[in-house]
Parts: C-alpha cells; structure tokens; sequence
C-alpha cells in the first residue's frame, strides 16, 4: 500500500471494518472460556508478530526513523496495549460484549472531543451534549443489564477507558503521522506489544490456556480479523482522511456485536435494553451532524 495515494476499496473499509470491529467482542469473550486476559493478549500479539514477521525478510522495508519509530511504539501504547487490555479485563470481569461494543460506538464523540483538545479549542456545547446523552444510554443499558456485583460494572468502566485509549492512539497517529512502510508498521508494534505483554502475563498470571477448537478459532480471528485487518483498515482510513466514513456509521456497532455475540457466546441482550442502544447512538447523531465549527474541531488534527 503506497503511503500517498488513497487505495480503490476505500469507499467499502467502513462496512468491512464494521464487521470485523464488532466481531471481535464476542469472539474474545468465547476465548476467555479458556483463558486469561493478559494471556489472551499475549497470544494475540505473538501470534500477529509471528505471522508478519517473515514478509519482512522477503519483502525488506526500510528501516523508519528514529522520530518515526517513537511515535509508532506510543500509537502502539495506547491502540494495542491500553485499548485490548481494557477490553479484556472488562469482559473477564463479566461486563457484556454489547455494554463494551457500546462504548466502542461512542468513538467519533471522544476523536471529536480529543481533536478540539489537541487543536487548543474547547469543545462545543453540541460534543458535550453527545457525550452526556451517550453515557446516559450506556447507563440505561447497564442498569437493565443488572451490571452491578461481581466485577461487571467496573468491567463497563473499563470499556470506556479502552476507547478513550483507542481514540488517543488515533489522533496521535493522525497528528504525527509517522513515515513507515506499512508492514513495518505492524511488525514493530506488535513486536513491542508482545516484548511488554508476555513477561507480565508469566509473572501476574503463569501460563492459563486451555486448547480447545473454539479457543483455536477464536484466537485465529483475533490475530487475523482484529489485530491484522480491523487495524490495517483503523489506520487505513485514519491516514486518508476515511475515519469520518466509518464514523458515521459507529452507532451500528453495538447492535451488531450483541448479535453476533448472541451467535458466538450466546450472550442475549434484553429487549428493554435496546433504547439505551438507541439513545447511545443519539448520542453520536448529534456529534456526527453538528455544525461545522465543531465538525472542524473534531477533524482537524494535522
């Protein structure tokens, strides 16, 4: 993929990366059945790593800069690390994988709210609105869900720092825009999230997996579906300027994640709760559709 001109299957990268994105919610709650968070993201890296590294012998990318390098290894810290470890607890501590995927569909508020940030400009009165609105349908959500004991709603908590991680690594990426061939680009931060990963796993949690067919298959996808195409497509469209297209299509994402992890991990999603989905996505709506000033607050992160 050439760093300058924009591919031909971007116009189709939100709907697929939409699919893949929700997917993973339930597909990593089927592997924590048999094993650990910190253990789940281990695997998940080293496997990517793995995978990735022997097109680097055959291919032979340059070597980024050093300044190019940092920036890859903090985009690194805050959308592998901090955002799959949040979401991994959240789920291990028993918050649901549409609660989490609810939160995720509240991205386009946080990039918004980061954007003006990093731009020095306050936030719009409309950004915090959408905020407020957002949280109070995940709320609603929680609240019918019954997340209150056993971990679960600090598990939903911890659904919502992994998007502000996520979305912090996606500004800083847009912002510094590092200079690096793309495989280069995943090597090295899945290198360094499994140099960071595996030692802490070993030492807080010892060695906790049990093989089984759907933890195969779950981890298969995991380090295919999300860790190699849903970020390739992620950071794709970030460096285009696509993210506003997957944006506006966010809100679909907890209805999708609650049925498919319905399919995978038979996790239902109460009927009641679906108006909390609803005022989520309102949520977004109003961030998405706000007037120009604050649409420009939230993009312009050169």
């Amino acid at each position: 993929m050439s760093l300058t001109n924009e591919p031909r299957w971007l116009p189709i990268a939100p709907w697929l990366f939409l699919f893949v994105w929700s997917a993973g919610y339930g597909v990593a709650k089927l592997a924590l059945e048999s094993t650990t968070p910190l253990n789940l993201l281990a695997l998940r890296f080293v496997g990517a790593a793995l995978v990735l590294v022997p097109f680097v012998f055959i291919i032979r990318p340059a070597w980024p800069s050093s300044q190019a390098f940092r920036d890859l290894l903090i985009v690194a810290t805050f959308l592998q690390l901090g955002h799959f470890l949040c979401i991994y607890f959240g789920l291990a501590l028993g918050a649901s994988a549409g609660v989490l995927a609810l939160f995720a569909a509240s991205q386009p508020v946080l990039i918004a709210m980061v954007g003006s940030m990093v731009n020095r400009r306050i936030p719009s009165g409309r950004i915090w609105v959408g905020l407020v609105v957002g949280l109070l349908g995940a709320s609603w959500v929680i609240f019918v869900q019954g997340h209150f004991s056993d971990g679960a709603l600090l598990g939903a908590v911890l659904g919502f720092v992994a998007v502000v991680s996520l979305s912090l690594g996606q500004v800083y990426d847009k912002r510094q825009r590092p200079e690096c061939h793309p495989l280069l680009i995943y090597v090295i931060q899945y290198t360094f999230a499994s140099f960071v990963s595996v030692p802490i796993a070993l030492y807080l949690e010892g060695y906790q997996t049990e093989w089984s067919p759907s933890m195969i298959g779950a981890l298969c996808y995991l380090v295919f579906g999300n860790s190699l195409l849903g970020i390739f497509l992620m950071l794709t469209m970030v460096r285009f300027g696509a993210i506003s297209r997957v944006t506006s299509i966010m809100f679909l994402v907890p209805g999708i994640a609650a049925l498919i992890a319905w399919l995978v991990v038979d996790e239902v999603m109460p009927l009641d709760a679906w108006p909390g989905i609803g005022l989520a996505a309102a949520g977004v709506l109003l961030v998405l559709y706000a007037p120009d000033d604050s649409k420009k607050a939230g993009a312009e992160v050169p």
